[in-house]
C-alpha cells in the first residue's frame, strides 16, 4: 500500500473477472503473478513508490478492467 494525496490506495485484483491474460505480470513481475491453478493474476506486493506509474497503466491497461485502485482515507 502506498499514500496518494494523503489518502492510502491499495491495489487488489477481481478475480471473478481476470481473465490471465499475463500482461500485469509481465509489465509488473514483482507485484504481480498467475495463479494458473485459479486462472487469475494475484498480487504478490503492493508496489513500491518506483511502481506506481507501471501499476496505474496496468491497471489501465488490463482487458477485462480486473486490476482496482481502491482509495481509502486513514483514519486518525
Amino acid at each position: 500500500m502506498h499514500e496518494k494525496g494523503g489518502c492510502l490506495v491499495p491495489l487488489t485484483i477481481h478475480t471473478d473477472l481476470c481473465v490471465s491474460c499475463g500482461m500485469c505480470a509481465e509489465r509488473l513481475p514483482a507485484v504481480f503473478r498467475i495463479d494458473r491453478a485459479a486462472r487469475s493474476a494475484e498480487v504478490v506486493r503492493q508496489p513500491q513508490p518506483t511502481e506506481t506509474d507501471d501499476a496505474l497503466e496496468a491497471a489501465e491497461d488490463c482487458p477485462v478492467g480486473a486490476i482496482i485502485w481502491t482509495q481509502t482515507v486513514p483514519t486518525a
